[in-house]
């Protein structure tokens, strides 16, 4: 498998066939990237919320740009940072709204994203976060902010054109289905569940305005820290009945985006294998500068 950072990849996916193919690669243009999701895409909203998922003390943030922790569940910089850079997008967050959005800044990656957070609503409940739907109606009131300011025809076209990139659902399965009742349902149920609140929300976002989707899969994250230590395991393996699960999810989840793709008339939907991103660093480390011990 060739080396790609998710960002380069999200770009290429965009890109027409004919442009990948091109010696002269052409950057997509985004108007905007609108950001849905957990701890991979937050960049410090939970700052603002009184919950204790916050990454704002140490260890957290060491490489990042002056080495403090913002509240990035990362030592560095996450994927909004990233490619936001790439795309020459300025970023904002919910909180920050009202006082920092102008006819200068419609260009923006703007960050809904909150750490801890689930497709689920009661996952969010867990850690007092903002739950999907919660993020969808921060959006609506990006909307009626950006309509007031650009006009009707001008923030649909903005809307439209721009990039909405959900990585979101992780959380339900790793704590809420796993600490919660719901364990009584069974996990091919509550996939199916999930999947119909992915299915509802990508087509409020659609009816909304939005055409051009990145969803990402869930990750391996019975590999995670979190999950090993959880399990036991004298050798700290990763958990594979947990990792099952996210591929089972992630098969039912392309078949779900193909399905909406056809049926959401205009719409361009992306999936993202997290999940063969994450386990192409854990297996072969070298290539990534043996960040993973």
């Amino acid at each position: 498998m060739a080396q790609a950072h998710p960002v380069l990849l999200v770009l290429l996916l965009f890109l027409s066939p004919t442009a990948v193919s091109s010696s002269k690669r052409i950057q997509p243009k985004f108007s905007a990237i609108f950001y849905f999701g957990d701890s991979v895409l937050d960049t410090g909203n939970n700052n603002h919320l009184p919950t204790v998922a916050v990454a704002n003390h140490v260890p957290y943030g060491r490489d990042f740009p002056g080495k403090k922790p913002t509240g990035r569940f990362s030592n560095g910089r996450l994927i909004p940072d990233l490619l936001n850079e790439k795309l020459q997008l300025k970023e904002f967050s919910p909180p920050f709204l009202d006082t920092r959005l102008s006819n200068n800044d419609m260009v923006t990656g703007v960050n809904f994203a909150s750490a801890g957070s689930g497709l689920d609503d009661q996952t969010s409940q867990l850690s007092n976060t903002l739950p999907m739907s919660k993020q969808v109606d921060l959006f609506k009131d990006y909307l009626l902010r950006l309509r007031n300011i650009v006009g009707d025809k001008e923030a649909s076209r903005i809307i439209a054109s721009s990039l909405i990139f959900i990585s979101s659902g992780t959380n339900d399965f790793s704590h809420y289905y796993r600490s919660s009742k719901k364990r009584k349902m069974d996990i091919g149920d509550y996939q199916d569940l999930v999947l119909r609140m992915v299915q509802v929300h990508v087509k409020e976002l659609y009816d909304l305005g939005g055409r051009q989707f990145c969803l990402a899969g869930l990750p391996p994250f019975g590999c995670t820290p979190i999950q090993i230590t959880l399990s036991r395991d004298p050798d700290r393996a990763c958990v594979d009945e947990q990792n099952w699960d996210a591929q089972v999810y992630n098969s039912k989840l392309q078949k779900l985006l193909t399905t909406l793709q056809g049926s959401l008339h205009g719409s361009r939907i992306v999936y993202l294998d997290a999940y063969r991103a994450l386990m192409e660093i854990l297996e072969n480390p070298a290539k990534y500068g043996n960040v993973f011990c």
